[in-house]
């Protein structure tokens, strides 16, 4: 593999970690365009047993989220696979925090046990602008509460 290829493989093992942590970053703070924006135009997201397809039906499932639900989504031992310039798969676990209040919180929510461990298995693509989207989102709970 000469310095070219070693250059491009990084930039999208980068940018694809990157997709990855905004859009937990994005889920925790509760903004559902960034969410969306995410997902490729045919992309699916297997999400709590729905196959969630396109930005649309991202943005309507998680409109229906409690006001008051704050999440914590900590990523874990990341590795993504190049397939080749424009196409990727990431493995990954998540550690998820979540609490439920009657109405948004202002300040800390209250520490309790974590909500769940899970196994993750993504593909990403990498779309017209060089952002990298997901195609396919799915995961596995590995622990529980």
């Amino acid at each position: 593999m000469d310095t070219t290829d070693t250059f491009a493989e990084l930039q999208a093992v980068i940018g694809c970690q990157q997709a990855i942590h905004r859009f937990y970053a994005a889920l925790d703070a509760s903004d559902m365009d960034t969410v969306s924006a995410a997902m490729a135009d045919d992309g699916v997201w297997v999400r709590q047993g729905e196959a969630l397809r396109g930005p649309a039906a991202v943005r309507a499932a998680l409109a229906r989220r409690p006001a008051g639900r704050r999440t914590a989504h900590l990523v874990q031992n990341l590795v993504v696979d190049v397939i080749d310039p424009g196409r990727a798969q990431a493995q990954f676990m998540t550690l998820v925090y979540r609490h439920d209040a009657d109405a948004p919180l202002t300040g800390a929510a209250p520490l309790g046990a974590p909500l769940s461990i899970s196994f993750h298995r993504e593909r990403l693509v990498r779309g017209d602008s060089g952002v990298w989207q997901f195609v396919e989102k799915e995961s596995e709970r590995r622990f529980a509460a």
